[in-house]
């Protein structure tokens, strides 16, 4: 075999890495995958069924409310050091009553719980001033280990919430290895568009099966001149593993970044699309709240 052209290209590669950047992070703010930052994440769900027939009544009531501290340090240039620390709070009530069987009850569980740490690191790179790509991988550390009834219900109430994106924080039983990569781009003035890809493969812990799970998150974002902007962000969560693979939603936000602070902030509605977990307005199924506040420094 000859060698020269894997020797032309490894060091074509070589040049290209340690190239410097065509666009430092510090002045395309809006190139999430580069630069330290740190940022609070915050997801409010609430959902309720009931179910009469003759005389009974029937109802359960879901809320979740889930935290997760985020943050990325440039490290050696275009190298980060990524790491997430989630913690969650869920309740779930019931409650059955019928006057013919002389019936009155309910019950309750939830608590307050510290979802998997993780670890990662990633490479980002601006290509040009509009474009930017990046890559990278994570290993999340299984401290829910073994789940209690309450923790269970924790679980049963945010689990859902980013329409099974992200489960790396939060399933239990399970060591969780993940891959990324991705791209964004400022399409056209003011107008940015990021997708990324990502694979998660966790691993039991306490018997089970492995989970493998492929997320695609896409989103176009528009910035006013001022400090305003919004956007819609389209998802597809693949659940290789189960019968019922695919979980669509799709999540319309806003966002406060102005151009003389390195502050930001988001809003936005997550609302799933098709079952299990859609249409995400109707009665008992996934419209998720989800605020962030960020620095970047």
């Amino acid at each position: 075999m000859n060698a020269k052209p894997l020797l032309s290209s490894a060091v074509l590669l070589s040049l290209w890495l340690a190239a410097p950047s065509a666009a430092p992070a510090e002045k395309n703010g809006w190139v999430k995958s580069q630069g330290s930052r740190a940022e609070l994440e915050i997801d409010v769900l609430s959902k309720s069924a009931d179910w009469s027939m003759d005389d009974v009544d029937a109802e359960v009531s879901t809320f979740g409310l889930s935290f997760a501290l985020v943050g990325q340090l440039a490290w050696r240039g275009r190298l980060h050091l990524d790491a997430e620390l989630p913690l969650a709070y869920g309740s779930v009530s019931a409650s059955f009553r019928s006057t013919r069987l002389g019936v009155d009850e309910s019950s309750s569980a939830g608590s307050l719980l510290f979802g998997n740490p993780t670890l990662g690191v990633h490479y980002a790179r601006a290509l040009s001033r509009k474009l930017a790509v990046f890559g990278g991988g994570s290993l999340s550390l299984p401290v829910l280990s073994d789940p209690n009834a309450d923790a269970r219900a924790t679980l049963q109430a945010t689990l859902p919430a980013r329409a099974f994106f992200d489960l790396h924080r939060l399933i239990p039983q399970h060591f969780p290895l993940r891959v990324r990569g991705g791209v964004e781009a400022e399409v056209a003035t003011r107008l940015i568009c990021r997708a990324e890809t990502a694979v998660m493969l966790a691993l039991p812990t306490a018997g089970g099966d492995a989970e493998l799970v492929l997320e695609q998150g896409t989103e176009l974002e528009l910035r006013t001149r001022g400090s305003f902007g919004g956007g819609l962000r389209l998802q597809a969560a693949l659940t290789l593993t189960q019968e019922d693979m695919a979980q669509l939603a799709f999540e319309p936000f806003a966002l406060y970044a102005p151009a003389k602070s390195n502050f930001y902030g988001r809003a936005g509605l997550l609302v799933a699309l098709d079952p299990s977990l859609g249409f995400g307005l109707a009665e008992d199924k996934i419209a998720t709240l989800r605020l962030a506040v960020g620095h970047r420094f």
